[in-house]
């Protein structure tokens, strides 16, 4: 249980990021994550 929430919390972090503009790459490597793992999410959009 406790792993979903942490999940959440990087999705909201995500949308939130992206939404202010700042670029995938830049998101991923704040948060520690692939670049990758923007489209196993279902954050594929485009810019």
């Amino acid at each position: 249980m406790a792993n979903k929430q942490k999940d959440m919390r990087k999705v909201k972090q995500i949308f939130k990021l992206y939404s202010e503009g700042v670029s995938k790459r830049r998101i991923s490597s704040r948060l520690g994550l692939s670049r990758n793992t923007f489209f196993k999410r279902g954050l594929s959009t485009k810019k």
